[in-house]
């Protein structure tokens, strides 16, 4: 995918683009993939495959939604996905960076420093940032991190009541849905709803899947990591 696709891409899907932001994210995939030389932060080299499936693929977070002035906690940022497209294409979004790997949480830092991003970036485990932020994010973002049921447990406790959580997936979300049943009872929220999606290029599916916070969560969640994977809601 080169610059004129994504533009057009994105337009086609209600997400206009400037200059100005293109040129960011043309920053923000070459510099990605220069540190990537250095240390790993994805498995993606080619340039236009990245512009696709990490660029592109993490701005259809953004179709119909506006996240201007909301808290928004990208859970497992990694090197920074969605979280850094999400803020370039809507930089009023109150935007942290949450990974448990310290070599990247310190990359977004230095990264975000030298642009004047103005984003928090946090390193520590999910649960344990849990447990001190809880009802506090309008919005949960999470691209490739875990399961549903064991994201849900993740992030849910995080949002405030009537807040979301976006989980972007790719194939297999419906058996994901399915096998969620109990933590959507056990953590009082509900599916919204579900956008699909396929990459122009690859014409691989995507789907950004919406799930609702519908009162505060029980405060026995979230469990230690090693219960909630062992015994998963």
């Amino acid at each position: 995918m080169n610059k004129e696709l994504l533009i057009t891409s994105l337009a086609v899907r209600g997400i206009e683009v400037s200059e100005q932001q293109v040129n960011q994210l043309v920053d923000l995939m070459e510099t990605t993939l220069l540190t990537n030389e250095k240390f790993n932060l994805t498995a993606i080299k080619d340039k236009e495959v990245f512009m696709e499936k990490m660029i592109f693929d993490s701005a259809l977070a953004l179709v119909n939604l506006d996240l201007s002035n909301k808290e928004v906690l990208d859970l497992g940022t990694g090197a920074g996905f969605p979280g850094l497209v999400l803020y370039i294409l809507n930089p009023n979004i109150k935007l942290t960076l949450l990974d448990s790997t310290n070599k990247k949480i310190e990359y977004l830092k230095s990264f975000c420093l030298e642009r004047g991003y103005k984003i928090n970036c946090v390193c520590d485990r999910a649960e344990n940032y849990a447990r001190n932020h809880r009802e506090k994010y309008d919005f949960v973002t999470a691209r490739a991190v875990s399961e549903l049921s064991i994201l849900m447990e993740l992030s849910i406790p995080m949002l405030k009541v009537g807040g979301r959580l976006l989980a972007l997936k790719s194939l297999g979300v419906e058996n994901e849905i399915d096998t969620a049943k109990n933590a959507f009872k056990k953590l009082d929220s509900h599916l919204e709803k579900v956008i699909e999606d396929y990459l122009p290029e690859s014409k691989e599916y995507r789907a950004t899947v919406y799930i609702q916070k519908d009162k505060i969560t029980n405060n026995k969640y979230p469990r230690d990591y090693a219960i909630i994977k062992d015994r998963k809601l």
